[in-house]
């Protein structure tokens, strides 16, 4: 049967048990997990204009998915990433089309490893939709597969180094001791003095699934407070980022340091099979006699090791204190359709002027 593609505009239209099946075959990151797609869409952590979910089917089997943020372009970038690396910039009132949103730092089109085909569908129905939209871009951020790279710049996205993540496989090494004797010198020192100062302390750090209680939304508080310190108060705002964490659920754990009773440390983690993700970080320096961050990693690396896990994840930026923690880049990409022509020139340019996206079946390829 020929290939269609849907565009929804929620995500309770699709569904459940086919997403998950799909999200399961084509192995995509936790970002593409229900519950993170759930929380996006009811508890948006930037300004979102549309939100629409790309399903590629082959009969009644869906084969890919894409989701597609619509959002004013002054919005999507407050780290600047875009702008700095490629030009992207607000021209006034500039709308775009992006997937995923910027908070993910593994963006990808899931799709069924046999069905390259899809994603090409999908790339392409991206673009039209943006067209339809009225968005000047349309574009995908951090990406990393080497393979959807390739696709995608071969359907007329530009592909530029965006900025790095920082991972640690976790398999070299036998146990947490291990791991901080064979970090980098400077890296090994002020581990085990941190580790010393924290354990003269009265200090307590722990890693607690849900639910949550209100230390969520202390530490949602404190990770605003941290961003805003420095220079991204919008970035993780405090009442929507706990409602979001407790949309996704089950996939949660918080890193939690407290001095005192006063929690002076914190990391947002997501565990994902065999690896956990450490997400949104907040941190107060002044309460305790250690470095509350430090300590968040230690915990962190000590609970992935105690569960057997492979990886972990420690997300963008802060690139010095990230190596001498252990963690080593990952290059990811934006790939960025530019400039696009509105869907009612494309047609007067002899191209056939997309039907209107809400919600069903649109094209077929």
């Amino acid at each position: 049967m020929a290939l269609t593609i849907d565009v929804h505009r929620y995500l309770q239209s699709i569904d459940d048990d086919a997403y998950r099946a799909l999200h399961t075959a084509s192995a995509a990151p936790v970002f593409y997990d229900w519950r993170f797609l759930s929380a996006a869409e009811h508890s948006p952590l930037l300004p979102v204009e549309k939100v629409f979910y790309l399903c590629a089917h082959d009969g009644d089997a869906l084969v890919g998915f894409l989701p597609a943020y619509l959002q004013r372009v002054a919005a999507i970038d407050p780290l600047g990433l875009l702008e700095r690396t490629t030009g992207v910039r607000d021209g006034g009132s500039d709308l775009g089309l992006f997937s995923h949103i910027m908070h993910c730092w593994d963006s990808t089109v899931p799709a069924l490893a046999d069905r390259p085909d899809a994603r090409t569908a999908l790339l392409r129905a991206f673009k039209q939709l943006a067209r339809d939209g009225g968005a000047r871009h349309a574009g995908l951020l951090s990406v990393q597969a080497p393979d959807l790279l390739e696709q995608a710049r071969g359907n007329g996205f530009s592909g530029r180094h965006l900025v790095d993540r920082y991972d640690v496989d976790l398999r070299r090494f036998a146990s947490f001791e291990q791991f901080v004797q064979e970090l980098p010198g400077d890296g090994r020192c002020e581990m085990n003095r941190q580790l010393r100062k924290f354990e003269a302390s009265d200090a307590t750090a722990t890693v607690i699934a849900p639910p949550f209680d209100e230390v969520l939304e202390r530490l949602t508080e404190l990770c605003f407070r941290t961003t805003a310190r420095n220079g991204t108060p919008q970035y993780f705002p405090p009442a929507p980022l706990a409602r979001f964490v407790r949309r996704c659920g089950a996939l949660v754990r918080l890193v939690v340091v407290e001095c005192e009773g006063e929690l002076v440390g914190g990391i947002i983690c997501f565990e994902q099979g065999d690896r956990i993700l450490l997400w949104s970080a907040g941190v107060v320096y002044d309460r305790s006699s250690f470095s509350p961050y430090t300590l968040c990693f230690a915990s962190a690396y000590r609970y992935a090791f105690a569960r057997g896990l492979k990886r972990l994840e420690g997300g963008r930026l802060n690139e010095r204190i990230k190596r001498r923690l252990g963690l080593l880049p990952t290059p990811l990409y934006s790939l960025i359709a530019r400039d696009l022509l509105p869907a009612a020139l494309d047609a007067r340019a002899g191209l056939p002027a997309a039907p209107a996206v809400d919600p069903a079946r649109r094209a077929s390829h």
